[in-house]
């Protein structure tokens, strides 16, 4: 099929008894071992280090309840405060609770009384840069098919405190603003959410949208970036809509910068709303996005090839696919596991490897023997994943050195991916002259994983190479980065679970910066939970209320009737314009 994604693991998205599909998506239903061989088999030309959002929804065939419940939680930068806020918005027509950022009008992610919904980033290409010639004699001219034409120029203005304004002219070309100069040529980008009628507009309507059709109409009012969103309603039906404004191009795939003074790279309209993929009540009861690939490679037109790896998705469906008792806490529970699939792929390479060939180092032989006893999750006390995720980059270093050179250290996206490949296919061209087997490679990398422990640890304690101690939380206040503001402002130095590839998606900085689950049969059972607390006053008690509860992955209840809410409710502040 068109339409096979590994963001939906047999979830039969359209297309299936009792669904509904929509365009050219007839059929959303893929195998683990197909979606991974797809994403696999790109990843020889491309290698990232993925590290994105989750989001997915299960139908009332998998809840003790009989109703839908959906979950998200978005992996962002970490900070103090949180980068999200928890509102509920209340007027007429009007009953919202969710996150917003700071500011913003609207509930970004969240429910009203009828549907939830909530979004990760889908990834596809709405955004291109277009290398436009300059007018040497003219700064405010470049050239379109052989003439030149006057660009507009908009001034913008910062404010400088204490001193004068600063003014920025932009540049605007045919295609948008000229980002970057290099002489004679400017740099210009075409982005689908800087058009006019986008994004904020969207999230309006989706505010008052009481099902499905309605959604849908707000989906449409998404511009960019390009989103998977997931749907659940009271009524019990489930969703999933690709939601963008994906650009048709005349030529070419918008990959790098593409000549401006020509038309030969225009955009020539967009994709119907209709023929992006869509589901409606799944025969499986369940979708699941998680930034990896919702389309197959043919399906038409090009969308992207950066795709996230699909590990998190695979992980996600295994724990839920054949539930029929899920509860809201076991969805957090879901968001906070940190089993990683493609390290104990490693783990039995390793154990196979190290039978053919002898390691070096007598350290390494105990470490690989204790992977035999390993049970694939990235606990902050565990010295196997600080392990295995050395011996990954060790690999990978021996891989493409020999052929890159200096430049080997650049390539990590889909690191993890490549490394899967190359050990499953075990090509002889990526095989260095260096090493008569891959099994030989493997373990000189897992020597090599080792040394560089004992280095980074200044310890030659294997009880010293736990994971706490290489990928600690690092949550910083903008101000709180040394001293006593450090001390008093930020959350620093706590151990912390998971990698960038287990559902609790993890990096020092970076990581879930909100939990949610959405919960038709009772919105007050819903959980709310963001990583800080509302406040960013060092002093309130609400500066770092929650930061125990997504710290520890306990849930928090958001009540939302008027009942619930007269219940919880602890203390009120009313905000007045000033006269």
């Amino acid at each position: 099929d068109d339409i096979q994604p590994d963001t939906v693991f047999k979830a039969e998205l359209g297309g299936a008894t009792g669904s509904e599909s929509y365009g050219n998506a007839p059929d959303l239903t893929s195998a683990l071992a197909q979606s991974v061989e797809i994403f696999l088999a790109e990843s020889w030309n491309e290698i990232r280090q993925g590290l994105g959002s989750n989001n997915w929804v299960v139908s009332g065939a998998h809840t003790a309840t009989g109703k839908p419940l959906l979950a998200n939680d978005t992996h962002l930068d970490l900070m103090m405060p949180s980068i999200w806020y928890e509102v509920h918005l209340t007027a007429p027509d009007w009953n919202v609770k969710g996150f917003t950022l700071p500011g913003a009008p609207l509930v970004i992610i969240g429910h009203n009384e009828h549907i939830a919904w909530g979004f990760t980033n889908n990834g596809a290409d709405v955004q291109d840069l277009y290398i436009e010639t300059l007018n040497p004699a003219a700064p405010d001219e470049y050239r379109v098919k052989g003439s030149w034409v006057k660009a507009q120029t908009i001034d913008e203005t910062i404010r400088v405190k204490g001193q004068p304004d600063e003014r920025l002219p932009v540049m605007v070309t045919r295609h948008g603003p000229v980002v970057r100069r290099e002489g004679d040529k400017g740099y210009a980008m075409r982005w689908t959410a800087t058009e006019p009628g986008g994004l904020a507009n969207s999230y309006n309507w989706l505010g008052k949208a009481c099902s499905w059709k309605e959604f849908r109409d707000a989906m449409k009012r998404v511009w960019g970036p390009a989103q998977n969103a997931v749907y659940a309603d009271v009524e019990g039906n489930i969703g999933y809509i690709m939601a963008a404004r994906v650009p048709i191009r005349k030529k070419g795939h918008g990959e790098v910068p593409e000549p401006g003074d020509t038309d030969d790279y225009e955009w020539t309209g967009y994709l119907p709303f209709d023929q992006l993929p869509q589901a409606l009540n799944p025969e499986s009861g369940l979708i699941v996005t998680a930034n990896a690939r919702v389309v197959g490679p043919s399906y038409k037109p090009y969308l992207t090839d950066r795709w996230e790896e699909p590990y998190r998705t695979a992980r996600i469906y295994d724990l839920l696919h054949d539930r029929r008792d899920l509860r809201p806490e076991d969805m957090m529970k879901v968001e906070t596991d940190t089993y990683s699939y493609p390290h104990v792929f490693l783990a039995e390479q390793l154990l196979g490897a190290a039978k053919a060939v002898r390691p070096q180092d007598p350290r390494t032989q105990r470490l690989i023997d204790g992977l035999k006893d390993w049970n694939g999750i990235a606990d902050a006390n565990s010295p196997e994943i600080s392990f295995l995720h050395n011996v990954r980059l060790a690999a990978l270093k021996l891989i493409l050195e020999p052929v890159l050179g200096e430049e080997a250290g650049l390539y990590q996206w889909r690191s993890m991916t490549f490394v899967q490949k190359t050990l499953t296919s075990r090509p002889s061209k990526w095989l260095p002259a260096a090493y008569k087997s891959y099994d030989e490679l493997l373990v000189r990398a897992a020597d090599a994983a080792v040394k560089k422990l004992a280095e980074d640890s200044k310890s030659e304690r294997l009880e010293d190479w736990a994971w706490k101690n290489f990928d600690s939380l690092e949550m910083f206040h903008p101000l709180g980065h040394e001293g006593l503001l450090k001390t008093l402002l930020s959350m620093t130095g706590k151990p912390q679970s998971g990698t960038v590839y287990s559902v609790r998606a993890a990096t020092k900085t970076h990581g879930p910066a909100m939990r949610f689950v959405a919960n038709p049969a009772n919105w007050d059972e819903s959980i709310l939970l963001i990583t800080s607390g509302e406040s960013g006053q060092l002093g309130s008690s609400h500066y770092s209320d929650q930061f125990p509860y997504w710290y520890e992955g306990k849930p928090i209840l958001a009540p939302f009737s008027a009942a619930a809410e007269a219940k919880a409710k602890k203390h009120t502040l009313t905000l007045k314009p000033g006269s």
